[in-house]
């Protein structure tokens, strides 16, 4: 497949795709290359085969899916899971860094980004699952149709309506990343929240610099952390230190929830109860089975 008098755009998707290491990652590269193949008449045998390779690799994609081998890099999902979604170059990848602290592949050249890219971090005591997804439109839609929240990275309002088409079906939550906050006065600021307020009101925004220090990035994790319909609940043995590890539930759960997830059919097997935090009347409080437990609460249970 070798080119010449191409993009740099295609010669870094051709480029990627001689080191890609899947079947999604070609895919992507080609789609790129496709895109950016000149449509004179000299280039149709390359435009040709491009487009042959593109349809055995998906054709090959499909089997896979269906013999139940074509998963997404082994990512599962995790209790509280949220996804970067946006057009290429908007910082995507750089949000993702300092939050993970891992170092993704960054470019200043549009869909650096070929797969989705899984990590963690944690809020408090909390870890939460983030994805980096390629831009649109190379994003993974089963994975955005799938998620808790999406992560909506943009610099500036006109990207709001160009990728609305993309996420008009999703069930997620969806939070606003206006990104590069360090680019804009003042006023500029000022005129983007009043069109946000007025126009994207049914969206959370955040702004975020990509010089972000410290307390901006704690301000993202709490705002991330806080979407989720979860709690936090603590478990301890008798006469012995509660975990530092909280376990995640829905909000609303029961005591049986608790123990259920720690073992199932546990419950059953369980004569006492005990409870300590925010839905106690008293520290140690013996507590029934179908207990509702509030974030950051502490059980303990002997069994039969």
């Amino acid at each position: 497949m070798a080119s010449t008098n191409q993009s740099p755009f295609y010669q870094k998707a051709e480029q990627k795709f001689h080191e890609a290491s899947t079947d999604e990652e070609r895919v992507a590269c080609l789609e790129i290359m496709m895109k950016e193949c000149p449509k004179h008449k000299s280039s149709e045998n390359m435009r040709k085969n491009l487009t042959t390779r593109y349809k055995k690799l998906k054709l090959s994609i499909t089997k896979q899916k269906k013999s139940g081998k074509g998963k997404h890099l082994g990512i599962k999902k995790a209790d509280m899971q949220c996804i970067l979604i946006g057009p290429p170059n908007t910082g995507k990848s750089t949000i993702f860094k300092t939050l993970t602290k891992l170092n993704p592949n960054i470019s200043p050249h549009p869909f650096t980004t070929y797969t989705p890219q899984l990590g963690t971090f944690l809020f408090e005591d909390a870890q939460i699952q983030i994805i980096d997804s390629p831009p649109f439109p190379n994003h993974d839609k089963s994975l955005i149709k799938s998620t808790d929240l999406l992560l909506l990275v943009i610099d500036n309002l006109s990207q709001i309506k160009l990728v609305e088409k993309y996420i008009h079906q999703i069930k997620g939550k969806i939070i606003i990343l206006l990104n590069k906050e360090d680019e804009l006065s003042n006023e500029e600021k000022r005129k983007i929240e009043a069109t946000l307020k007025s126009k994207y009101r049914n969206y959370n925004y955040i702004f975020f610099s990509q010089e972000a220090d410290k307390p901006q990035i704690e301000d993202l994790k709490k705002n991330i952390f806080t979407t989720f319909p979860i709690i936090r609940i603590y478990t301890k043995e008798p006469k012995k230190e509660a975990s530092k590890d909280p376990m995640i539930l829905k909000k609303d759960s029961t005591f049986k929830d608790a123990v259920e997830k720690i073992l199932k059919g546990i419950s059953k097997k369980i004569k006492r109860a005990r409870i300590w935090g925010p839905s106690s009347k008293f520290g140690g409080q013996i507590i029934s089975l179908d207990h509702i437990l509030k974030d950051k609460d502490i059980i303990e249970f002997q069994t039969k």
